[in-house]
């Protein structure tokens, strides 16, 4: 037997039902201080990616212009397809597979916003039968 003293109260037993939410989304600003000549970008035409154990390696590129256009001839009759192609590995970072599926996430958030503002002034000229030569597109 036991005394009304001794027994728990349901706020002590069961979990709040609160916490048993799923987390929110949250943002926050994260500033990255600059090391070396790491705040310069690096541009790159080209990317592989290779995994490894838990660990995924992007190398980043850059590839002569003029390889970029013979790689766009490639599969056209009487083009030669090359052994090998020379580049120049402008990066390579190895991320973690939560840091990647957090990379993932958040490109495909922007070329979504991205299709979807340049499919947005397209619509109302089409409506309209009016198209504005010479329009400024956004940069993005």
């Amino acid at each position: 037997m036991s005394s009304k003293n001794n027994t728990a109260k349901d706020s002590e037993v069961l979990p709040d039902p609160e916490a048993a939410k799923p987390a929110q989304s949250v943002s926050v600003t994260v500033r990255l201080q600059p090391v070396e000549h790491s705040h310069q970008p690096i541009f790159s035409n080209f990317t592989t990616v290779q995994t490894g154990t838990g660990v995924v390696f992007v190398d980043f590129g850059f590839l002569e212009p003029q390889t970029m256009a013979h790689l766009a001839r490639l599969g056209q009759p009487g083009v030669k397809i090359p052994e090998a192609i020379e580049g120049r590995l402008a990066c390579r970072m190895a991320l973690g597979l939560d840091t990647v599926a957090n990379l993932a996430n958040q490109l495909n958030h922007l070329l979504r916003s991205a299709a979807a503002s340049q499919a947005q002034p397209a619509q109302p000229a089409a409506a309209e039968g009016q198209g504005v030569e010479g329009a400024a597109e956004p940069i993005h």
